[in-house]
């Protein structure tokens, strides 16, 4: 990320619920997962939060593009709630806020890793 971290901080606020990226997920219409090859992107926390945000809290369609690494299914225990941040202070933030919707992130990311190219997750509209 690029944003310098005091910044970063006074924009995102005590709860992630509250931050921009969060309210601008619960008001989307259509939530796409863009995977790539190169990278199992649900190594890193937030995109694990962000997809946990959108199967609580969007109205819309959560759709899934592209594909996985090869190896991206037995990644283990470094994806979904044990994924982790270049802040470590996040990490904690972040986790709190996934617990707060009692949502199973390590089996939402596992239903993503496992879906195939233009899966519709849920359908809401």
């Amino acid at each position: 990320q690029t944003w310098p971290l005091d910044e970063l901080n006074v924009l995102l606020g005590p709860s992630a619920l509250q931050s921009p990226f969060a309210i601008a997920i619960q008001q989307c219409q259509v939530f796409v997962v863009v995977r790539n090859r190169s990278k199992n992107m649900y190594t890193r926390l937030w995109c694990v939060t962000e997809l946990v945000l959108a199967n609580a809290y969007a109205d819309g369609t959560i759709e899934v593009i592209g594909n996985m690494p090869p190896r991206a299914k037995s990644a283990g225990a470094a994806i979904g709630l044990g994924a982790t941040c270049s802040v470590p202070e996040d990490i904690a933030l972040l986790r709190a806020t996934i617990a707060m919707t009692t949502l199973d992130a390590n089996a939402l990311v596992a239903e993503v890793i496992q879906a195939p190219h233009g899966s519709k997750l849920r359908d809401c509209a």
